[in-house]
């Protein structure tokens, strides 16, 4: 991966979410079954990550404050509000999912396909709000890191056996 030396790599640790309206990048690194939500502005070159643990809404008996973007669909409301306002227009919004692997096949079946139902949650939502999906990699046996560089809105992605591959999300 080329980085740019002038932008500054900021991680994303599970659970959590950064928004960006300057020249930076926001990356997640060794996503499993979580799923990276990106959520940008093409015209403006801003967006958001959120690295997402499980499908869904929060349910009512989950306490947990400290982990904002644990579940899918609030996650994505944080984004929404956090780009608007910023001044984004939510109809020029775009998405991006990238993970959601299957990390164990055993005849257990230990992950119990939790990594495609986080991408399902996420494309449902999506959906919903009539945010279009640009972009999508997930699913597969492979872990992925994945870099958001904005304001160019260039999406990097690695695999665990694989090199990096760059998709413009602009155009």
């Amino acid at each position: 991966m080329v980085s740019d030396p002038k932008c500054e790599v900021r991680s994303v640790f599970i659970g959590q979410r950064a928004l960006s309206t300057g020249a930076e990048s926001l990356a997640v690194h060794g996503l499993g079954s979580c799923v990276a939500l990106i959520l940008f502005e093409p015209k403006l070159g801003w967006g958001g990550l959120a690295h997402v643990l499980l499908p869904g809404d929060r349910p009512p008996t989950d306490n947990t404050t400290d982990l904002p973007a644990k579940y899918a669909v609030p996650a994505l409301d944080q984004l929404v509000a956090g780009l608007q306002a910023h001044g984004a227009n939510p109809r020029h919004l775009r998405g991006a999912l990238v993970g959601g692997a299957r990390m164990f096949v055993s005849d257990m079946d230990l992950d119990q396909g939790v990594g495609q139902r986080n991408a399902e949650s996420l494309r449902t939502a999506l959906r919903t709000r009539a945010i279009p999906l640009a972009f999508e990699d997930t699913g597969g046996g492979q872990g992925r890191t994945v870099v958001l560089q904005l304001p160019t809105c260039v999406l990097r992605i690695r695999t665990l056996r694989g090199g990096w591959v760059e998709h413009a999300l602009r155009g």
